[in-house]
């Protein structure tokens, strides 16, 4: 019983970590690094 609770809670955390840094909202840490990016394309490139 005590694997079952272990291996539901490694389960559980594994995809709230992944949430975290691929989720598709703006809060996960890829949206902000493609935010970032992207910001900084632009000031690179902006015709002014």
């Amino acid at each position: 019983m005590k694997q079952i609770i272990v291996m539901v809670a490694m389960i559980a955390l594994g995809i709230a970590i992944f949430k975290l840094v691929a989720g598709g909202d703006d809060g996960s840490i890829i949206g902000m690094m493609k935010g970032i990016w992207e910001q900084e394309i632009e000031m690179r490139t902006g015709s002014p």
